[in-house]
């Protein structure tokens, strides 16, 4: 009886593990990626119609989800995907637009910055796609005092750009993160990198 219910237990686990790697597909225009399984939880960025998710796990009508661009896992509404991506995407938000003018704005102030007081910030801006942006910044100014406050200047630059909630991935010049700067409930968080 032991064996039966082990190899149960490992057939389910296993088609767990299987399950957990399908791909997903926002079929709305515009859905929310939340930080809790909850309408009333605080939105992590917008997700637009067609972007891919990997499915974590479902709970009362919530998908945990991992967005692979970003690393970020959030939930979604149920409703909000399917297994198929869909065939035409209206689009809502220009995310790429906004993405423009926000990357010249970014690149001008480093060139300021450079100006008055010699130093590197800023060295390009990469759009991960909808609200969802990464900043190549010099590696020494991670180790300066004022970064983080620098950082911040230039989420709300982003979140103003895009009128929604944002994310911000911070990566030195070999492109690995150091830091990440989302939408928060009151505001904005400020998360280090694990790695």
């Amino acid at each position: 009886m032991k064996v039966f219910f082990s190899i149960i237990t490992l057939f389910l686990f296993s088609f767990n593990i299987v399950k957990s790697d399908e791909t997903l597909y926002a079929t709305k225009t515009v859905s929310n990626f939340y930080m809790n399984p909850s309408i009333d939880a605080p939105v992590i960025y917008p997700i637009d119609a067609g972007k891919s998710m990997i499915l974590i796990s479902k709970k009362d009508g919530w998908l945990n989800l991992l967005d692979e661009q970003t690393g970020l896992v959030g939930w979604s509404s149920e409703e909000n995907f399917s297994g198929d991506k869909p065939k035409k995407i209206l689009k809502g938000k220009d995310y790429d637009e906004s993405f423009n003018i926000f990357k010249e704005r970014v690149l001008e102030m480093s060139k300021s910055i450079k100006e008055a007081i010699s130093i590197d910030t800023f060295v390009d801006v990469e759009h991960l796609g909808g609200a969802a942006a990464a900043v190549i910044a010099d590696d020494d100014w991670f180790k300066g005092r004022r970064h983080a406050n620098q950082a911040f200047q230039v989420y709300e630059m982003w979140k103003n750009q895009n009128q929604s909630p944002s994310f911000l991935s911070f990566r030195n010049k070999k492109k690995e993160e150091q830091f990440i700067i989302l939408s928060g409930p009151h505001r904005p968080r400020y998360l280090k990198s694990s790695k």
